[in-house]
């Protein structure tokens, strides 16, 4: 078969962007390329989208985008696709994250998915049901259309109140445009069924999946080790973006000061640059951990802590809490997001009520001293990993899925 697969880039995220079948579908001989906005990697069938005129004007139409407060509309440099014999000879066209950067516009849809070929998109979050943000959090009018919004703060952030124009963009594009959804989760199933932008299309879900090659239990003195924490250390791991309003840090620092004395010693903090680190330093011995691309490097890293906290107040999937998973290390994380379900609290993972510091708190006291609910939440966190989360499973449904809408427009001529 073969298969055209469009983002925004390649190795960034490479663990669940695409990448992964992109690589698979040429190792068992099919063609496969991938077109993106930026080119990081050298690898075959990976191309940057095109030609140098396109570049400069897409440059100028973001600049307006960004003064207009628009989203995906008047992006040029998606055109390029079009130029690329490949996307023309494709047997399928699969469209990974789309507005990580401004490259793709909305229009463009119905054109590329006017019946030539089936197209499939993966929804990495909510995005395409809103008005601008990834996640509303508790905002509800994506379901009526948006316009007087709350927060036009969160990301993706803009200047001025064009929500109302945007998801109508968003629903007009959408209606006259015949792609078949994959989501990664069951709250985000639910979220697409209940979009007035979406709910007429056709959807599979498909979580994403792990290479238990790179992900799996290992010796957590070496992993410390390479860390210079000593053997004997309680250590726990959080996603430190306090940036990102969705990604729960916050809630994460005043959980673990709240924490007795010894019951956390050290902190990794995953994505930090060092930065909004002085509070915890006054507690613990923290150490920053730069964005890590490679998948032995972050699993290394899940190794030596004792728990993950991933307190997330907007999440679709939360690829870094199966990972640790894998990694026999449990995951706190918080209700009203894809999380509970990805983990199957209370089983395989806890979770507390959303913005709960003191139930997030003792969360990780019950876990780092309570061997006995200790080593049930690994093993059955073990155990699902293994039953639903796998690199080879997530392939197989992927190349299944592929076929099967192959086989169905054929069909139909």
């Amino acid at each position: 078969m073969k298969v055209v697969h469009v983002g925004s880039y390649d190795l960034p995220g490479q663990r669940f962007n695409g990448m992964v079948i992109h690589r698979s579908l040429l190792s068992q001989g099919h063609e496969s390329n991938y077109l993106v906005d930026i080119k990081y990697s050298t690898e075959a069938g990976v191309h940057a989208l095109g030609p140098q005129l396109l570049r400069r004007l897409n440059r100028l139409a973001d600049q307006l985008e960004k003064r207009q407060s628009r989203q995906a509309d008047l992006a040029v440099l998606g055109l390029g696709m079009f130029l690329k014999p490949v996307t023309w000879r494709a047997d399928l066209v699969h469209l990974q994250l789309l507005h990580a950067r401004s490259f793709f516009s909305l229009r463009m849809l119905p054109l590329l998915a006017r019946g030539r070929r089936p197209v499939l998109w993966t929804l990495h979050d909510p995005w395409i049901t809103t008005g601008h943000c990834v996640h509303s959090l508790t905002c509800d009018r994506w379901r009526t259309g948006c316009g007087d919004c709350p927060d036009l703060s969160l990301p993706l952030p803009i200047r001025e109140d064009q929500t109302a124009r945007n998801w109508r963009l968003k629903w007009k594009s959408l209606q006259r445009s015949a792609i078949h959804l994959i989501v990664a989760s069951r709250w985000m199933e639910q979220r697409v069924a209940e979009s007035p932008i979406l709910q007429h299309l056709p959807r599979t879900l498909i979580p994403f999946g792990l290479d238990p090659q790179v992900f799996h239990v290992g010796d957590k003195a070496a992993a410390r080790a390479e860390l210079g924490i000593p053997p004997a250390a309680r250590v726990a791991a959080v996603r430190w973006t306090p940036h990102n309003i969705l990604k729960g840090t916050r809630f994460a620092e005043e959980a673990l000061l709240r924490l007795p004395d010894g019951v956390v010693t050290h902190v990794l903090c995953f994505e930090s640059d060092g930065a909004d680190l002085e509070k915890l330093q006054t507690r613990f011995t923290v150490i920053p951990m730069p964005w890590l691309q490679g998948g032995p490097e972050v699993a290394q890293a899940m190794r030596a802590a004792d728990v993950f906290l991933m307190p997330s107040v907007g999440e679709t999937f939360g690829m870094m809490a199966i990972e640790a998973m894998a990694c026999g290390t449990p995951v706190v994380v918080f209700e009203g997001t894809a999380l509970p379900d990805v983990v199957k609290a209370p089983h395989a993972g806890i979770a507390v009520p959303q913005g709960d510091t003191e139930a997030l708190a003792a969360a990780i006291t019950d876990l780092m001293t309570n061997s006995e609910l200790r080593r049930s939440v690994i093993d059955k966190g073990l155990a699902l990993v293994a039953r639903d989360y796998t690199e080879a499973t997530y392939l197989t449904r992927h190349l299944s899925l592929y076929e099967e809408l192959i086989d169905a427009h054929r069909r139909a001529g």
